[in-house]
């Protein structure tokens, strides 16, 4: 089982940009140290919720800290971008990380950033789909060259060449069992929900993937990837006591996925985003969340491999503000506290039975 650190880069209260950024460094550095897996940076734009408008440019300064931690995207939104500029970055990143990126791929869904950046949400899917298979050309072929809907490519060829061959690893975001199956077929790997989803969500995504792993004609194994906010310390009082940044993060989620968060000169206004009883509960977050005690969490996970195949728990530590000395013990004690109880684990995904 892989473990991963996930960088949203948020701040409630507005803290300076150069503290937030340092933080993160830092907490890259440890996880580097400890034996994570990945570090896989978000991409979000103009508000508290995320200060990290270009993830690819970050991973080019969190390489130069760590010595084998691999690193990916989690996502980069492509209706944004020139897909030819960003396969030029892929190929350059792919060797100042010396082959250690994998890159996620995302087809947005904040109408707070396509307006400001003039795009069309309304296109987002069909734009994402054009845009992903240029740059999957562009870096696997050399030269290349593209005619579609959006864009009219002449013969080209990107430099650098890519040091992973064809191309590093990619990743899709999605929850549809469609895109999922196409994914898979294609060889990528699914990212299937955020942080602030429920397990009973994550279960539903679990049964779809089984679907799409079906109508795709692929076999098993393959890579399942759970994404969960995570806090762990030796007592519960202190635990309970960081559920405040939690229900930040999920009134954020909420509100930037039903285009309703208010944001005020950048701050991300949950107080005037509408409550909702369940998912905004403290009790209910600190059960479903893996927050607590060691004992606690390795539990929660525990209830994760029993019901779904899942292979990689990408872990979101810095959640809302919850304070930067915190977030480091608490990664320290989950990569010596629990992840030796699921290092070595990999599930049987083929017996699992499908609904």
């Amino acid at each position: 089982m892989k473990f991963g650190i996930f960088l949203l880069m948020q701040s409630p209260d507005m803290l300076p940009s150069s503290e937030i950024y340092q933080n993160a460094i830092e907490q890259v550095r440890l996880a580097d140290d400890l034996g994570f897996d990945y570090v896989v940076a978000a991409e979000h734009h103009f508000s508290s919720y995320g200060f990290l408008p270009n993830p690819l440019m970050l991973i080019s300064t969190l390489a130069q800290h760590t010595k084998r931690v691999r690193f990916s995207t989690a996502v980069v939104v492509l209706p944004l971008r020139n897909p030819i500029q960003i396969a030029e970055e892929i190929a350059m990143l792919d060797h100042l990380t010396h082959g250690r990126l994998e890159v996620g791929f995302g087809t947005g869904y904040q109408q707070y950033e396509f307006q400001r950046f003039q795009q069309s949400l309304e296109e987002n899917r069909l734009k994402f789909e054009e845009c992903l298979d240029i740059i999957g050309s562009a870096l696997s072929q050399a030269p290349f060259s593209h005619e579609g809907h959006y864009y009219q490519i002449p013969e080209t060829t990107i430099l650098p060449r890519p040091l992973q061959q064809p191309h590093p690893p990619f990743w899709r975001a999605t929850t549809s069992i469609e895109s999922m199956s196409s994914a898979i077929g294609k060889g990528l790997k699914v990212i299937t929900g955020g942080t602030a989803g429920s397990t009973d969500r994550i279960l539903e995504s679990w049964h779809s993937f089984q679907q799409a792993l079906r109508l795709s004609g692929k076999t098993w194994p393959q890579e399942f990837i759970v994404q969960r906010g995570v806090y762990v310390s030796d007592s519960e009082e202190d635990a309970r006591a960081q559920l405040p940044h939690a229900v930040w993060h999920t009134r954020s989620a909420r509100g930037l996925r039903t285009n309703t968060l208010q944001v005020d000169a950048g701050k991300a206004r949950t107080d005037l985003t509408p409550p909702l009883e369940i998912e905004d509960d403290p009790e209910n977050l600190y059960q479903d969340w893996l927050f607590g005690t060691p004992e606690m969490v390795s539990d929660k996970i525990t209830h994760l491999i029993q019901n779904t195949g899942v292979t990689y728990l990408n872990c979101t530590f810095s959640l809302g503000q919850i304070p930067h000395k915190k977030v480091l013990k608490s990664m320290e004690m989950f990569a010596s506290k629990v992840m030796p109880h699921f290092k070595d684990y990999m599930p049987d995904q083929g017996k699992y039975p499908e609904i």
